[in-house]
């Protein structure tokens, strides 16, 4: 297991939320229009990868109470944290661990609901690889892997301003200076007024975007050093590779 004193999720925690797209009953029922017989939901299995302090994985335990939760994540500050949130609540039928998902193989468990939720465009091709292992050798039959990424075109407006954000924060240690740094950029170039109008639209766009995000999140979504988008295609053509269908997009109508 890596060092977690060197993990930048311990320095800055990723503030956790529900993800109302990802719960087991929004994936059951596309499971279900699509043909398929998926597990019954208030009994169900679910693995979250990447959980971080498990908000959204508790959220889940507390709404299905025979429902069987597990959690992993590589930085220990997140998983102390829901630990915590975890014994207040005395939930019993969920466990969040301290774990890299490197180490985890079939002998990990078979899941009804598999979830992948900010974590693949945020790391490197061979984790990217393992994410789609893990779904398609530790997902049950009939089982749904819920996984979101980073995509193109529309990320490219977004790969412009966080290039320009991380060089010109190149130089700083401090992840605080960092974030202040960044939106700093961003507000002197909405500001100036360069550009034509359309131009001018997007950056103010991105700026209120940063804006609304919190300095945890800013810092590990747009100032990692990791941020790989892909066009819809390449992660199909990831997926087929492992053995795994595309089913739908999470939020139907998109």
């Amino acid at each position: 297991m890596s060092d977690a004193a060197a993990n930048p999720y311990d320095t800055l925690v990723y503030p956790g939320f529900a993800l109302t797209q990802a719960h087991p009953d929004r994936l059951a029922t596309l499971a279900t229009l699509f043909g398929m017989t998926p597990a019954d939901v208030s009994r169900c299995r679910v693995l979250e990868l990447g959980c971080g302090d498990g908000v959204n994985l508790i959220g889940i335990a507390l709404e299905l109470p025979e429902a069987t939760c597990v959690g992993v994540d590589l930085a220990a500050a997140g998983i102390k944290k829901g630990r915590a949130i975890v014994h207040e609540l005395g939930l019993k039928n969920i466990t969040l661990q301290q774990y890299d998902i490197m180490d985890i193989s079939r002998d990990f468990g078979q899941f009804d609901f598999i979830i992948v939720h900010g974590v693949y465009s945020w790391v490197p091709p061979a984790v990217r690889d393992q994410l789609l292992i893990i779904c398609k050798e530790n997902l049950a039959k009939n089982g749904v892997a819920y996984v979101s990424y980073n995509t193109y075109p529309g990320c490219h407006l977004r790969d412009m301003m966080r290039n320009m954000m991380t060089y010109h924060v190149r130089d700083f240690s401090d992840p605080q200076q960092q974030i202040d740094e960044s939106r700093a950029l961003i507000r002197f170039l909405v500001d100036a007024g360069m550009g034509n109008e359309q131009y001018q639209k997007s950056l103010h766009k991105e700026f209120e975007s940063i804006l609304v995000r919190s300095d945890h999140a800013f810092f590990h979504d747009d100032l990692g050093e990791i941020n790989t988008p892909v066009y819809f295609y390449q992660f199909v053509e990831h997926a087929t590779q492992h053995r795994l269908q595309y089913l739908s997009e999470a939020d139907f109508v998109e």
